[in-house]
């Protein structure tokens, strides 16, 4: 599936725009503060139902304007085509719709279609905290495993009961709930772990392709060191309580990135850390499109941090995929490559307008 169409109506300082996407590469344009970044922020809100830039969808809304829209078009062979609606008003509600009916769960649109993000901040999911790590997981078990987003939402609702009832200290139920805490944090384990072994081997090709002398090892840490979490939770019972929160649990898992047996995080450079991020997010992305799903890749600043020879080659992998890219640029000229061997479009933006190339 492919987004056709993106209309877009006071999102930051984009006051009204329009962009008809091509199926392969899509480039913004401009200098810092054009509106390159909302145009990719808009297409996130009606993919995704959020913003990757804040969890306040108010603060999105276009200075002095009441309300905000996106509007995405979308085709696909067997599915035919899908309109997606999102709409928020300053001091209202979030409306999200598919073919015109109001959508209740996020997932319902997220499902369409797998979004890789390549921000500034890539390297954070191999520096920053475990729960970046968690989410990439998480994503690529959500459109791999129909059910994954209702046994991962029992999951936490369980655990939030459960975190509850600690801090009481003293309630019957107790037992009951920790029970259900172990059965679903089992379940959500098992699944991430089958997913975990599905893409690594994708992940470890497109990182030897970025890169044949950087190392790294990744393992699966589920979230707690016992046999089984029903066994760990009776163990650590009067700690838990003590702390007034369950202590493990796939809530506590990670994604461990090691090399040379030390912490990512402690001996890889900032663009070794992108180098092994852009691996993560590429390796999800090929693994996706094996079972049908091709990602939208959203690239904010194309090729920063890279130096010349890990473009070419980032830029090589991007070719050999079978997706749709939206990437903005302060140049035209640092995605030639790209542009030339795949073919696309060419937007220039400024002051939150959109003019095609």
């Amino acid at each position: 599936m492919i987004v056709e169409r993106i209309d877009i109506a006071n999102v930051r300082n984009i006051e009204s725009g329009s962009l008809e996407l091509e199926p392969r590469v899509n480039l913004l344009v401009g200098p810092n503060g054009a509106g390159k970044t909302s145009a990719l922020e808009a297409i996130h809100l009606v993919m995704r139902g959020r913003s990757f830039r804040t969890t306040r969808a108010d603060r999105v809304i276009r200075h002095e304007q009441d309300a905000m829209s996106v509007v995405a078009t979308l085709a696909d062979e067997q599915v035919g085509i899908v309109r997606l609606g999102y709409a928020k008003q300053r001091h209202g509600r979030l409306e999200l719709r598919r073919n015109g009916q109001v959508v209740r769960q996020a997932s319902r649109v997220a499902s369409l279609v797998p979004i890789q993000l390549m921000l500034p901040d890539l390297p954070e999911l191999v520096f920053g905290s475990p729960a970046g790590r968690r989410a990439w997981l998480d994503w690529g078990v959500f459109h791999v495993k129909q059910d994954y987003a209702d046994m991962l939402g029992a999951y936490l609702r369980a655990l939030r009961h459960r975190n509850t009832l600690l801090r009481e200290a003293a309630d019957a139920t107790l037992p009951a709930w920790t029970a259900q805490v172990a059965e679903l944090g089992e379940a959500v384990a098992a699944a991430r772990g089958g997913y975990f072994e599905q893409v690594v081997p994708e992940v470890l090709a497109c990182l030897a392709a970025l890169d044949p002398d950087l190392v790294v090892e990744f393992a699966y840490f589920p979230g707690w060191n016992a046999d089984s979490l029903a066994e760990m939770l009776v163990q650590h019972l009067d700690r838990d309580v003590k702390l007034g929160a369950t202590q493990a649990g796939p809530h506590r898992a990670d994604l461990r990135i090691t090399c040379a047996s030390e912490g990512a995080a402690q001996v890889l450079s900032r663009g070794q850390g992108k180098t092994v991020a852009s691996a993560l997010r590429l390796g999800q992305a090929k693994d996706l499109a094996k079972s049908g799903k091709p990602s939208l890749f959203l690239i904010d600043d194309l090729g920063a941090e890279l130096d010349e020879t890990h473009n070419q080659r980032y830029h090589r992998l991007l070719e050999d995929m079978d997706c749709q890219i939206v990437a903005t640029a302060t140049q035209g000229a640092i995605a030639d490559v790209l542009m030339k061997s795949r073919g696309g479009r060419m937007f220039h933006v400024k002051q939150g307008r959109f003019a095609q190339a």
